[in-house]
C-alpha cells in the first residue's frame, strides 16, 4: 500500500524537477539576451544621470528666468515713468539718469536672454536624455518580454542614475 505521504513527496519533486529544468534551460538559452540586458540597464543608468542632471540644471535656471523676470518687470516700469516723464521735457541731469535706467535694463535684457539660451539648450538635451532613456526602457521591458519575464521592473530615470553612480563607485574602489 502506497502512502499519500509518500506520492505528494513524488509530486514535488516532480514540480521542482521541472522548475529546475526550466531555469536551466532560461539559463542557457537566453545568454545573448542576458547580456544585452545588461547592457541596456548599463546605458538606462547613464541616460538616467544625464536626465536628472538636466533637470536639475534646468528647474535651478527656470528659477534664476522667474527672479530676472521680477526684477526687470520693475525695472521696466521705472523705464515707462521715463518714458511718460520724456514727452513734457527733461532737464540734463534726469535725462542722464534716464539714459543710465534705459542702459541698465537693457544690459539686465541681453543677460536674462543669454539665460533663456541656456535654458533652451538644457531643455532640448533634457528632451533628448528622456526620449533616449524611454527608449532604452521600452528596449529592456520588450526583451524581458522575450525572455519570459513580463513583469521585470525598469528603473526610473533617479533609480537608473543612482544604480549607476553605484557601479561608478564600487568600480573605483575604496
Amino acid at each position: 500500500m502506497r502512502s499519500p505521504g509518500r506520492f505528494l513527496l513524488f509530486v514535488l519533486l516532480v514540480i521542482i524537477g521541472v522548475k529546475l529544468s526550466e531555469q536551466a534551460y532560461a539559463l542557457v538559452a537566453f545568454r545573448d539576451e542576458r547580456a544585452q540586458a545588461r547592457d541596456l540597464r548599463a546605458r538606462l543608468g547613464q541616460t538616467g544621470v544625464d536626465l536628472v542632471f538636466a533637470r536639475t540644471r534646468e528647474d535651478s535656471l527656470r528659477t534664476a528666468i522667474k527672479a530676472q523676470d521680477v526684477e526687470l518687470e520693475r525695472d521696466l516700469q521705472i523705464v515707462r515713468r521715463f518714458h511718460r516723464e520724456a514727452r513734457q521735457g527733461m532737464t540734463p541731469r534726469r535725462h542722464a539718469e534716464y539714459s543710465a535706467q534705459l542702459a541698465r535694463y537693457n544690459a539686465q535684457v541681453v543677460a536674462r536672454n543669454e539665460v533663456l539660451r541656456r535654458f533652451e539648450a538644457l531643455h532640448h538635451r533634457h528632451q533628448a536624455a528622456a526620449t533616449r532613456y524611454n527608449l532604452l526602457a521600452d528596449s529592456l521591458h520588450a526583451l524581458a518580454v522575450k525572455m519570459g519575464q513580463p513583469y521585470y521592473q525598469v528603473p526610473t530615470a533617479l533609480e537608473a542614475a543612482e544604480e549607476h553612480r553605484q557601479r561608478e563607485a564600487a568600480a573605483d574602489g575604496p
